[in-house]
């Protein structure tokens, strides 16, 4: 019974140590965000809300963005990898599926991505995040 029990206690240890790689490390930018308000800055007009049901899901160094609105087929999802700042949000490349094929960052124009991908993040909590192109602010709640 010794024996188990020390190599249950090996075997506990080694898995702890072996998913330490893979933690979230991206703090309250990680998770299920809903698009709440899109609002065109030069008119001030409300593009979309949450009634568009666009989410933007953050987990390791991976988004998913997910949207009736994409175009490519109903509930389309799309997935991307990203890097931040303390101020800026980068989109990479953007696939169709995990591994499928690469697609023009265009396609998520839809829901609220420029063309070169890039946001400002002008608020960031466990609660709300603001992102910022020179057209349009993006507000979004954490789902």
């Amino acid at each position: 019974m010794k024996q188990f029990f020390k190599f249950f206690i090996l075997f506990v240890l080694l898995q702890t140590l072996c998913a330490c790689d893979k933690m979230e490390d991206n703090g309250d930018f990680a998770g299920l965000w809903q698009l709440t308000e899109w609002k065109h800055l030069p008119d001030g007009t409300i593009v979309k809300d949450k009634n568009n049901r666009i989410f933007y899901s953050v987990q390791l160094d991976l988004m998913q963005f997910k949207g009736d609105t994409i175009g490519l087929n109903a509930n389309s999802r799309l997935i991307s990898r990203f890097r931040r700042t303390a101020d800026t949000l980068y989109i990479g490349t953007v696939f169709y599926g995990i591994k499928d094929s690469i697609v023009d960052i265009d396609n998520l124009a839809p829901l609220g991505v420029p063309a070169d991908g890039k946001f400002a993040i002008d608020r960031l909590n466990k609660h709300a995040m603001v992102l910022r192109t020179d057209e349009a602010v993006l507000t979004f709640r954490k789902y």
